[in-house]
């Protein structure tokens, strides 16, 4: 089985909304895996930061994706190692170390972090992260 790793800076938003996308589009057909680069432990729920996700959980909620109860998990080479294809869900600001960028499986998707933004803008990166699972399951 295929396996895909999403990466963003904190797991809370764009891998998670892709890992889940990811999941419903192929039915279990591919191995869908999370993490992020920036976390302030290995691993934390999506409760933990409080209203700022708010708008994140209300936006997956609005396709039938429950993310709340979430683990959050920081990025480790094993990962990037096991995966088949590495995807970098990053803005300009988003840390992400060599290992990943330098990984001939990775590929950068520019989404800008929704975390603590509008609902508006929260949908806005939901709906791109979607149409590029999409392609992306597509092209393997």
């Amino acid at each position: 089985m295929k396996k895909i790793l999403f990466i963003c800076r904190g797991n809370v938003a764009r891998s998670q909304i892709a890992e889940a996308f990811c999941e419903r589009y192929t039915e279990g057909k591919i191995q869908a895996i999370s993490a992020g680069t920036k976390l302030s432990r290995d691993e934390q729920t999506i409760e933990e930061f409080g209203s700022v996700v708010d708008n994140l959980t209300t936006a997956t909620k609005e396709e039938g994706i429950d993310i709340s109860k979430n683990v959050c998990k920081k990025v480790n080479k094993e990962m990037a190692n096991r995966a088949d294809k590495i995807v970098l869900i990053v803005d300009e600001e988003d840390p992400v170390p060599d290992y990943l960028t330098e990984n001939p499986q990775a590929v950068r998707w520019d989404i800008p972090d929704p975390k603590g933004k509008s609902l508006e803008f929260t949908r806005k990166v939901r709906e791109e992260i979607k149409e590029r699972v999409k392609e992306l399951i597509t092209e393997l």
